[in-house]
């Protein structure tokens, strides 16, 4: 199964907290983290990683998410092992090809 990390800005009430609870509650969700954005008050940013059997699940995912806010991003999250992209940046940040982020 697929793993995506989904990103979501919504409102900092119950309705809000609910519809995403709502929408996440038939999926296989490994990680859920809310946190209060940056600079704008009564909203919160959400990292969601879940888990979809089938890659053409994410449409319908997606399209929940919007129904409670314009903003969603989406990417694919790395296995236990990680990608071998994220391997190959490793090893260029290491060599200082690249910036680590640090």
């Amino acid at each position: 199964m697929a793993k995506w990390r989904i990103r979501i800005n919504l409102s900092d009430d119950a309705q809000s907290r609910a519809r995403l609870a709502e929408v996440l509650a038939s999926q296989r969700v490994s990680a859920v983290q809310l946190t209060p954005r940056a600079g704008a008050e009564s909203m919160l940013a959400g990292d969601v990683v879940l888990e979809l059997p089938r890659d053409d699940e994410l449409g319908d995912m997606l399209t929940a998410l919007h129904m409670i806010s314009p903003q969603v991003f989406v990417s694919r999250a790395t296995s236990d092992h990680g990608s071998s992209l994220d391997s190959a940046l490793a090893a260029l940040a290491q060599a200082d090809l690249v910036p680590s982020g640090d």
